[in-house]
């Protein structure tokens, strides 16, 4: 359970650019955890890119923008979009699959509960419209993030591995 001070509200297509330091800081956020092994985007380039994607997903049906709001910050404190998918031909889970497409919590507010309101938030609007699995990606060093995500049910299902072509 939350704290009930922590405000989830959905959000819409007017609202993308307020979370954009969000983003740009959980890129940044992977560049620490793995930008040595793995190529990171700059913060900008990274963010022009999600920016038209956030647009083009939450301007349709099947995905939302959450945030978590405080009353004397302009800028929310955490946010997520979650998006709906078809659920594919091998698996038996239903029409459509939920995914976390992306969640970020600012730094000076983590670990108050916003990560966790901001799941739930998105797992209540998924159930409402009756999706019975869901789904997150998560960098694999990102220890905090898993051990968030499996507090909540979710477990390993697919490990998705990367390589560079020579």
């Amino acid at each position: 359970m939350t704290d009930d001070s922590i405000r989830i509200v959905e959000a819409g297509p007017a609202d993308i650019e307020r979370v954009e330091p969000l983003w740009r800081s959980m890129v940044e956020y992977h560049r620490e955890l793995s930008g040595r092994e793995w190529p990171v985007r700059g913060a900008e380039e990274a963010w022009d890119l999600r920016r038209a994607q956030y647009r083009e997903w939450i301007s349709g049906a099947g995905c939302w923008l959450l945030l978590s709001v405080d009353p004397d910050r302009p800028t929310p404190r955490g946010y997520a979009v979650v998006r709906l998918h078809p659920a594919g031909p091998t698996w038996e889970l239903g029409d459509q699959i939920g995914e976390i497409e992306s969640l970020a919590v600012a730094e000076h507010a983590r670990g108050a509960g916003i990560g966790t309101a901001l799941i739930e938030a998105a797992h209540d609007l998924l159930r409402r419209r009756g999706v019975r699995y869901w789904s997150v990606k998560v960098v694999e060093k990102n220890a905090e993030a898993t051990r968030l995500y499996r507090r909540h049910g979710f477990r390993t299902y697919y490990r998705q591995l990367l390589a560079e072509i020579d």
